[in-house]
């Protein structure tokens, strides 16, 4: 027995002297967690009565554990490790270069073996010391994005990248990077100022390019690099500014009015003539809503054709649909209401936002009367060269200061970055006047100030990183904290408004 433990010493021993003679540029997963190569892990080890004591570096701290055993692989070795007074993962693997791995997910791994030649060529010698895409719901870091840690001359650099994938997934990068970012600064695993990449697909960087240039540069460097996948190799190439918005050629406004009207649609509004509220959609339908839900569509020069239907299920109005479209009023205004008699019921649940939309604009004047009530228009669109965007609510005060605001009845950890997406997109069409030549806030003179930014929510409903991604904005920036009644379906009441300046969050 002695002897079979002896040479199950020496060939754990041998294995490890191996390894950093032969395989040191070998990646190292510990647990799902990329740390780095084996060289940078900085591997030592001390033999005890037969046992091995290993040491090594990862997640910025040192590590000690014994070593059960070294179990070769087709992709490596696996170092099982076991310490009784501590709880971590008890597996280290050690994945030869170029070798297929399938100790992480599939999508993690396939991002990973494109971006690490890219890394090893854009940072020669650098460390890696860590990669995962291991969710942290703790900080609220999801899973969708492959996080990998690089030093490189002293200063490091934060990848934060994704394969192919949709482009709502993709334009959530930015806010996913802050709150790592925000992660690693509060376990003082960060010194000096950190350097954060986006390794966006080809084509998707627009969006995430014009939110960067507003956060603050003395807290946080951004870069943003576009990459494309091929069977080989990835190609990747600093993202360019996205292009200008061309009226008429990438985006058209919304007509103002005068509304037109036919028989048809007044009919229909005649179904609930206080409570049906009618929004024009530019130039091809308007839109028709009940607390917010839409129900119908109403479109033709004249408005003279109706459809209706809740989401992409429409029917065209006729005489012998009409009763079917009454049907569905009354059904909405059945469940639609405070005090409903099924919370859960989908036209109850649906739109939400919408809903409580619409139950600002009835009363602006109470809610905000700040603001100057014939000044405040619902899902304004502001565009960033082909894409569109809409503001929930864009108003301005009685100085003429622009007002931006967005709407969340549930915590959204994006929101903040949401917002200074549309603020930028208000400040430039503010400078070039948009606004007033589509005929709007013809009341009032606009001036050219930086707009302010309402993020209005129910009071519990504010995402608890939400100061922890303001911090790395513009820090001139000035946001408002509007937290409302719970039972806002019933009145909203403003419970707390908190002024916010980002240059002066902690």
């Amino acid at each position: 027995m002695a002897r079979i433990t002896q040479a199950h010493h020496r060939r754990n021993r041998t294995l490890l002297e191996w390894i950093s003679a032969e395989k040191a540029e070998s990646e190292v997963v510990w647990g799902s967690e990329w740390v780095g190569t084996w060289e940078g892990i900085q591997p030592r080890w001390r033999e005890s009565n037969q046992r091995i004591r290993f040491k090594f570096r990862a997640r910025n701290r040192n590590v000690t554990a014994w070593i059960v055993c070294l179990q070769p692989t087709p992709w490596g070795i696996k170092v099982l490790l076991r310490d009784f007074d501590k709880a971590f993962p008890n597996e280290l693997r050690v994945v030869w270069p170029n070798a297929s791995f399938e100790g992480t997910p599939a999508r993690a791994n396939d991002f990973w073996e494109t971006i690490r030649p890219w890394v090893r060529v854009h940072w020669p010698g650098c460390t890696i010391v860590s990669a995962t895409q291991r969710a942290d719901r703790a900080h609220t870091i999801s899973g969708a994005f492959l996080r990998v840690q690089v030093r490189y001359r002293g200063r490091v650099y934060l990848l934060i990248g994704c394969g192919a994938a949709p482009v709502e997934t993709t334009n959530e990068m930015l806010a996913q990077g802050l709150l790592w970012v925000a992660c690693l600064q509060k376990s003082r695993q960060l010194d000096g100022l950190p350097t954060l990449c986006l390794l966006v697909p080809a084509g998707h960087s627009g969006i995430l390019y014009h939110r960067a240039r507003y956060l603050n540069p003395e807290r946080i460097k951004v870069e943003i690099w576009e990459h494309e996948d091929s069977a080989e190799h990835g190609s990747f190439r600093p993202a360019a500014p996205p292009p200008p918005p061309e009226e008429n050629r990438d985006f058209r406004w919304p007509l103002l009015g005068p509304f037109r009207w036919s028989a048809l649609l007044a009919r229909v509004l005649d179904l609930a003539p206080n409570l049906i509220r009618r929004y024009p959609r530019f130039q091809d339908y308007d839109s028709l809503r009940l607390c917010g839900l839409e129900f119908a569509r109403v479109f033709g020069e004249e408005r003279d054709r109706v459809s209706f239907g809740i989401g992409a299920h429409q029917s065209e109005l006729t005489d012998e649909t009409f009763a079917e479209l009454r049907s569905l009023v009354e059904e909405i205004l059945f469940f639609r209401r405070p005090d409903t008699p099924d919370t859960h019921h989908p036209y109850y649940t649906l739109q939400s936002e919408r809903w409580l939309e619409s139950l600002i604009l009835e009363e602006v004047s109470r809610i905000f009367p700040e603001l100057a009530p014939e000044t405040v228009y619902s899902q304004i669109p502001v565009y960033l060269g082909k894409d569109p965007g809409r503001v929930d609510i864009l108003g301005a005060d009685l100085q003429g200061t622009l007002v931006v605001m967005e709407l969340k009845v549930l915590e959204d950890p994006n929101l903040p970055v949401q917002a200074l997406d549309y603020w930028g997109r208000v400040i430039q069409h503010n400078i070039c006047g948009d606004f007033e030549r589509r005929g709007y806030f013809s009341g009032i003179q606009l001036n050219r100030r930086q707009p302010r930014i309402y993020i209005v929510a129910p009071v519990f409903s504010f995402h608890d990183s939400t100061e922890r991604v303001l911090r790395f904005l513009d820090p001139g920036l000035e946001v408002w904290k509007i937290a409302i009644n719970h039972g806002w379906r019933s009145g909203v009441k403003i419970l707390r408004r908190t002024s916010l300046r980002c240059g002066e969050l902690p």
